[in-house]
């Protein structure tokens, strides 16, 4: 079982771009994002990380190249962390998350960053705690759970299931 998870949400996209926002490559980061990313590959940096999974999207991929600067960790693109898709529910999210969880589950990784998307944070979060998270108090841009830049850090209880807190947000993220 992995013993810590990190789930860090992209940081902030240029949604004035013109490039569909979920669809592959979907928009870049913004100066702020860069900024974002930079905070919280820094964050990162002060903990021990084993690996570090990254959704194949433009912001996932900008945010996680920053953060590979300041965290020394092998990367990988996972499919299973992308952003929803035209007509995919939350339901369909939370499946392919779960699928992933499921394979990271099976190696032997002691601390893991996921970088991802609104919905993926989402759906980690009440996978991994059989929808029992409160997240009333957490209303960021979009109806998203966690802030651009913000990373959610779960520990192993034992029993399944996580116990999570909202650890790091950036100084410029927006919400």
């Amino acid at each position: 079982m992995v013993q810590e998870i990190y789930v860090l949400r992209h940081a902030a996209p240029d949604r004035a771009s013109g490039v569909p926002y979920n669809i592959v490559p979907g928009p870049p980061l913004t100066a702020i994002g860069r900024n974002e990313a930079l905070q919280a590959g820094l964050w990162l940096s002060q903990r021990s990380i084993s690996v570090v999974y990254v959704s194949p999207f433009a912001r996932t991929r900008q945010t996680a190249a920053i953060v590979s600067e300041h965290v020394v960790a092998p990367f990988g693109y996972v499919e299973g962390l992308r952003e929803g898709g035209p007509g995919e529910d939350h339901t369909q999210v939370t499946r392919r998350v779960t699928a992933f969880l499921d394979t990271i589950h099976t190696q032997n990784h002691a601390s893991v960053v996921l970088v991802t998307h609104g919905c993926c944070v989402l759906a980690t979060l009440q996978i991994t705690t059989n929808s029992t998270i409160d997240l009333r108090s957490h209303n960021y841009d979009y109806g998203n759970k966690s802030p651009t830049a913000g990373i959610w850090h779960g520990v192993y209880r034992g029993d399944g299931q996580y116990a999570w807190e909202l650890a790091f947000m950036p100084s410029t993220s927006t919400s």
